[in-house]
């Protein structure tokens, strides 16, 4: 069963998201953070997918939009990082109303920075995280190296946004604004996850266009209690290859089912059960 709900954030802003409920009542629960741009909490229909094969094997799923995106209150040209961990703390006690008590997070493309930084502030809060080709490392964006970083970053992008208070990132002109732009060369999301304990999977295309895969490998070997699964050929989102998403939904799946303390004997079940898994 799919709802789709309204959230009040810290500052007073409302929020959209759709909560997935499995057919067995459960208290662990998946949120999906989408990445920027004009993308919103079905991730170009990647979460849909993700969201219905992860309640078939017993989670409840939310996903949902920050702020100045898809049907959520508030101006891009507001948001900043800070302000989505503050909407992902605001997500996590709306849940935490409706009795749910662990969480699995999912952090794609930008949202990865958002979703490592507050995952090492709430490590306690977080049973396993996932990473879809997430970019924690903004030096990438200061000194851009993939196609789409040199297109919408880079020293350009930083004069425009110092100089109109604004730059627009993707081809439907998203704008952001200065203070996400300075948050961008101060914040390090990947320095917050080396210390902890807290399972982590990447999962990223080799193929990818606008996060470098370079970053995927080098931190996954850094983190304590990391993995990364390679999707070979893969671009930037898997939405343009349903054998990529697959591979990524099925990997994702795995990861949370192992980590979210189910019982091995169940684990094994609803591995054999599910089609997705098979």
């Amino acid at each position: 069963m799919e709802e789709k709900v309204f959230f009040d954030t810290s500052d007073g802003l409302k929020l959209c998201g759709i909560l997935s409920t499995p057919k067995q009542k459960t208290d662990k629960c998946i949120i999906l953070c989408h990445g920027i741009g004009n993308v919103d909490k079905e991730e170009d229909g990647v979460f849909t997918q993700l969201a219905k094969k992860l309640t078939d094997v017993g989670f409840a799923v939310f996903r949902f939009d920050f702020r100045g995106q898809g049907e959520s209150e508030g101006k891009s040209i507001d948001m900043t990082i800070t302000k989505e961990m503050e909407d992902l703390e605001s997500a996590i006690k709306f849940l935490q109303e409706k009795e749910y008590r662990e969480f699995g997070i999912l952090g794609a493309s930008f949202g990865g920075g958002a979703v490592s930084l507050f995952t090492s502030k709430h490590s306690e809060l977080v049973k396993a995280l996932v990473l879809w080709n997430a970019g924690i490392d903004y030096s990438s964006k200061i000194t851009p190296v993939t196609p789409w970083g040199k297109k919408y970053f880079g020293k350009p992008a930083f004069d425009r946004a110092e100089k109109f208070g604004f730059t627009e990132i993707g081809s439907k002109g998203f704008n952001v604004g200065k203070n996400l732009m300075d948050e961008i060369k101060i914040l390090e999301p990947w320095k917050g996850l080396v210390g902890i304990n807290n399972p982590i999977l990447f999962i990223h295309g080799d193929k990818d266009s606008y996060i470098p895969y370079s970053d995927s490998v080098k931190y996954s070997k850094l983190f304590k209690n990391a993995k990364l699964i390679t999707i070979e050929g893969g671009e930037h989102g898997f939405h343009d290859n349903s054998k990529h998403a697959e591979q990524a939904d099925k990997a994702t799946a795995e990861f949370f089912l192992k980590h979210m303390q189910y019982k091995s004997y169940v684990v094994s079940s609803l591995l054999h059960s599910s089609e997705l898994l098979q």
